[in-house]
C-alpha cells in the first residue's frame, strides 16, 4: 500500500484520525479492532466519543499506522 501522510494531526481530533485510518486501509470497525490487539468495543468508543486512549493503546495505534505505511505525528493526543 502507498505511503500516506496523514493531515497534521492538529487538524483532526483522534476520533476522526481513528476512522481515517480505518477506512483508508478498508477495514470494518471488527477488522480493525482485531489487527490492532484490542476490543471492537474499544474501536467503537474512539470514532464515537472523543476519548483520547491510555498511552499504551495510543502506542500500539501508532505502531499500526507505521505498520501500513501511514505516517502520523502524534504529538497532541498524549494525556500526559
Amino acid at each position: 500500500m502507498e505511503n500516506v501522510s496523514l493531515l497534521k494531526v492538529k487538524t483532526m481530533d483522534f476520533q476522526d484520525q481513528i476512522k481515517f485510518v480505518r477506512m483508508h486501509l478498508q477495514l470494518s470497525q471488527e477488522e480493525f479492532a482485531r489487527q490492532m490487539g484490542i476490543s471492537f468495543a474499544t474501536v467503537s468508543r474512539w470514532e464515537r466519543e472523543n476519548r483520547k486512549p491510555q498511552l499504551a493503546l495510543l502506542g500500539k495505534f501508532y505502531s499500526f499506522c507505521q505498520r501500513n505505511g501511514i505516517e502520523i505525528d502524534l504529538s497532541d493526543n498524549t494525556n500526559i
